[in-house]
């Protein structure tokens, strides 16, 4: 689950780190995560920030190494900026999807007691601003198939990775 926080006032720093899958950059506050996404360079909307890369936080290292392991992720802090308290709390729950398995976005609206409202569910799993340790790659239609956004290359590889096979191409 996520321990949300507000977010930080200044005091940014970027990582980058290596996965099983390529490179991940994280843009962190002492206290709180507050973006990642796959990838080597920074996308536009954070690339004019002026943050040189610095050594990643041990608390922030763990956390990806055990979500890549499969291991269920202790409580973690991050930064709330923009999000509504449903958001919040469905981005929370999508976290509890167990690796290697999927749950479809009316499903993780019911788990997190809001049954019926899955479409709340794919509008805050496509605003998620923090990659792989919100799983929104395991969030899928109710028809067992990915939803458009989620067809992209790196998605295919993240539920390769994890050997969740939804058929098809």
């Amino acid at each position: 689950m996520i321990e949300w926080h507000p977010p930080p006032k200044g005091g940014f720093e970027l990582s980058v780190l290596k996965t099983p899958v390529g490179a991940m950059w994280v843009i962190h506050a002492a206290n709180a995560l507050v973006a990642a996404e796959f990838g080597s360079q920074l996308p536009t909307r954070y690339g004019e920030c002026g943050l040189a890369p610095v050594s990643c936080p041990e608390w922030i290292q763990r956390l990806v190494d055990q979500a890549f392991a499969g291991e269920p992720l202790p409580l973690w802090p991050a930064a709330g900026a923009g999000f509504t308290p449903l958001e919040r709390i469905l981005l929370s729950t999508a976290t509890e999807i167990p690796f290697g398995t999927t749950a479809s976005y009316g499903t993780v609206a019911a788990w997190a007691g809001y049954p019926g409202r899955a479409r709340a569910a794919g509008r805050a799993m496509s605003r998620s601003p923090i990659a792989y340790l919100i799983p929104t790659h395991r969030v899928i239609r109710s028809d067992g198939r990915p939803a458009l956004c989620q067809r992209d290359s790196l998605n295919r590889r993240l539920r390769e990775f994890e050997h969740i096979d939804l058929g098809g191409p």
